[in-house]
């Protein structure tokens, strides 16, 4: 995997750190990852949509198959989510019970490890989601 060095990961801290998409000031649609044109009607006219931290979960995969940095978060669990107006697709952390993870539960943004750069020592963070069951 390509090692992002900290000046980068700075410079596109928002979308590490929050949940910041853009919202097109034309169709009035949300979306995420932030773009510099609007993907559904290609208006240039865009203002930052600053998601809420809570949402609910509309489905679900886990992994059991994840590269050798990510062996000691195996299973990996990722989810489609709502939050506001975004549809996003986050890593789902603190699953203490799969039975858990059904449509519409209720979930909220968290600050976690996200991978170690063991060679250089570098920690990067950023947003998971999680249930709050």
């Amino acid at each position: 995997m390509e090692r992002l060095s900290i000046s980068r990961f700075w410079r596109v801290r928002d979308n590490h750190y929050r949940l910041v998409g853009k919202k097109c000031m034309r169709c009035g649609r949300a979306f995420y990852p932030p773009k510099r044109t609007c993907p559904h009607c290609g208006s240039t006219n865009l203002e930052n949509y600053e998601a809420p931290s809570k949402g609910r979960l509309l489905t679900w995969t886990k992994l059991y198959d994840v590269g050798r940095e990510q062996e000691i978060y195996k299973p990996l669990y990722f989810g489609l989510m709502v939050f506001g107006e975004l549809k996003v697709m986050l890593p789902l952390t603190d699953v203490t019970d799969e039975k858990n993870l059904k449509q519409d539960t209720e979930v909220e943004l968290v600050f976690r490890r996200i991978k170690e750069d063991g060679e250089h020592g570098l920690i990067y963070y950023g947003i998971k989601a999680r249930p709050t069951i």
